[in-house]
Formats: structure tokens, sequence, C-alpha cells
């Protein structure tokens, strides 16, 4: 399987990275039930050498299972984990100025 996804976050956890940062993902069959995942994460800019990552995922096996359905929202990261980035508003909310 192959993709390329142009925008992406780097982590939950809101951790920097510059514009040199470059991932890439691997899925790999190693069983009828069972995939290797390996990440190499490079980004010159900030670390000083790749690093890679990898764990083996496994399909749940349990009789009567049920897929549930996952609605993907736009900026969940925001909602569940707060503001990855502190953005200031350009303009003092009108309830604020008198502070």
């Amino acid at each position: 399987m192959t993709g390329m996804v142009e925008d992406t976050w780097f982590d939950r956890a809101g951790n920097f990275h510059s514009d040199a940062l470059h991932v890439v993902e691997r899925y790999t069959p190693t069983g009828p039930d069972s995939l290797l995942y390996e990440v190499t994460v490079d980004d010159p800019k900030v670390f000083t050498r790749p690093w890679k990552m990898s764990m083996p995922l496994y399909r749940r096996l349990d009789k009567n299972i049920q897929l549930l359905e996952y609605n993907c929202v736009p900026f969940v990261e925001e909602l569940m984990y707060g503001h990855l980035r502190k953005i200031e508003p350009s303009v003092t909310p009108p309830e604020r100025k008198n502070e």
C-alpha cells in the first residue's frame, strides 16, 4: 500500500518540527491477522539523526465483534487535547478591551 499525504500533524503532544520533516510509514503484512508498522522520522533541522520506531498490529479475533463507525472531524485533536500551538488573536475581543 502506498500513498502520499501532504498535510499532517506530527503528534498530539504538539512536539515541534521544521519544514524539513520527512516521515515514512510502512505497513508490512506478516500473517493473515497481523501487520508490522514501521516509521522513520527525519528532520535534520530538529533531530541530530533520523529515528525509527516499529510495532506489530493485530486483527481483533473476538467472536461477534462489531466495528463502530468513526466520524472524521476536522481538528478533532484540538478539541480532545487542547491547542497544539498558541495562536495570538490579531484583534482583542470587545469584552476584554477594558481589562
